[in-house]
């Protein structure tokens, strides 16, 4: 029955074209020349965004964890599975001479930054090993659709020299994209709306902070300057002026020494400020959460604990794990392609290599240990009372385990 299905597909598939009938929305749109630089596309959103993004992981704390956090959890340290000995000898090597764990790092960091891997695989002179690895800057690709062969040709724009970049040694791997465009989605776009606000939070609280300090500021009264007959009104309006803002400049030295001096007569009044420090910490710290999720990262990991119940932050932990998955597929793919290719300019017959990450850690390994340790109480109870067999008993706890 299935066998006369698939040749009654078959057949069907024959009488129409059994390519591709679906088309590109963008090959509608470009002009059709053989002008390579008018059928360039850019992304959805501007490339601009990508050096405002990169600056806000150096500036703002928050970002700036959220990129250091993924890394540090993401890069587990990777294994190598081949067929034989040799060529995991070869690989090993490779892994030493471009220092790949450290390289690795920076794999993770593009994909925070600009949502893909951009880079470059240097071949020897002699064609005969791969020599080194470069990062190529998202900011700088440029996508052209080729229609006839229906995929996306890579070239990098500097300035404006456009070079076309060869797809057997040049990788571009998204992490997301959206129909119609190849560039990856960065996962801390959605953060950059809020960096504005967040900065000129911060620079309020400064000023605040410079003006009246933490909590309050010192009402000096000195005695009134006497007057001398032989000056006029405006003189004496001018020495009476320099005379405060000497005395001002003197005053806050001494503050900050913890002396205060003055004469007697004057009159030193401490005047409290009243700010309401819980509302300005509340709304910072909204802000900061929504950084955080707007970053594609979890408040929990960070400290935010407020607001949240223990079944979101239990969800939120595994969200956070899976885009860590995510994150390692995109390197393993890469790295076997480079290990890949230096076999194959080594001479090797190559079959499959295998690149694996360890498991991100498992936040909450000890619930899950407890549940575990129950589910398997509860089926020796079962089987002790006769309830279930002992083949039963232990196809159930293969899949407890």
């Amino acid at each position: 029955m299935l066998k006369k299905l698939f040749e009654k597909l078959k057949d069907a598939l024959k009488k129409k074209d059994a390519g591709r009938l679906s088309v590109e929305p963008v090959s509608v749109l470009l002009p059709q020349t053989k002008d390579i630089r008018s059928r360039l596309v850019d992304p959805r959103f501007p490339r601009t965004a990508l050096y405002e993004i990169e600056r806000a992981v150096f500036t703002n704390p928050v970002l700036s964890q959220v990129h250091n956090l993924v890394i540090n959890l993401a890069n587990t340290g990777h294994t190598v599975e081949t067929d034989r000995e040799e060529l995991k000898e070869e690989i090993t090597r490779l892994a030493e001479t471009l220092n790949m764990d450290a390289f690795i790092n920076t794999l993770f960091s593009q994909i925070i930054l600009y949502g893909c891997i951009s880079a470059e695989i240097v071949v020897s002179d002699k064609v005969d090993a791969v020599q080194k690895l470069v990062r190529v800057h998202p900011s700088t690709i440029y996508f052209a659709y080729d229609q006839e062969k229906d995929l996306w040709k890579p070239y990098q724009m500097v300035s404006d020299k456009l070079v076309e970049l060869n797809p057997h040694t040049y990788m571009y791997i998204p992490l997301l994209t959206v129909d119609g465009s190849p560039y990856g989605i960065p996962p801390m776009l959605a953060s950059l709306s809020l960096l504005d606000t967040t900065d000129a939070l911060i620079t309020e609280l400064k000023s605040l902070a410079n003006k009246l300090g933490l909590i309050g500021f010192l009402d000096i009264t000195f005695p009134q300057l006497q007057r001398s007959p032989s000056e006029t009104e405006a003189e004496y309006q001018e020495r009476a002026r320099k005379f405060l803002q000497d005395t001002a400049q003197d005053i806050a030295e001494n503050i900050s020494k913890g002396v205060l001096l003055h004469f007697e007569g004057t009159q030193v009044e401490f005047k409290e400020v009243s700010v309401s420090a819980g509302g300005l910490k509340e709304v910072l710290q909204t802000i900061e959460k929504w950084l955080i999720e707007g970053a594609k990262g979890q408040p929990a990991l960070l400290g935010f604990s407020e607001g949240y119940t223990e079944t979101w932050a239990t969800v939120s932990l595994h969200i956070f794990v899976s885009q860590l998955k995510n994150y390692q597929r995109l390197v393993e793919r890469f790295l076997e392609y480079v290990y890949k290719l230096h076999l194959t300019l080594r001479g090797y017959d190559v079959s499959d290599v295998n690149v694996s990450f360890a498991e991100p850690p498992d936040f909450r390994a000890k619930e899950e240990e407890e549940v575990i340790k129950l589910r398997a109480e509860s089926i020796a109870t079962l089987l002790q009372a006769g309830v279930i067999s002992a083949e039963e008993a232990r196809k159930l706890l293969e899949e407890v385990l």
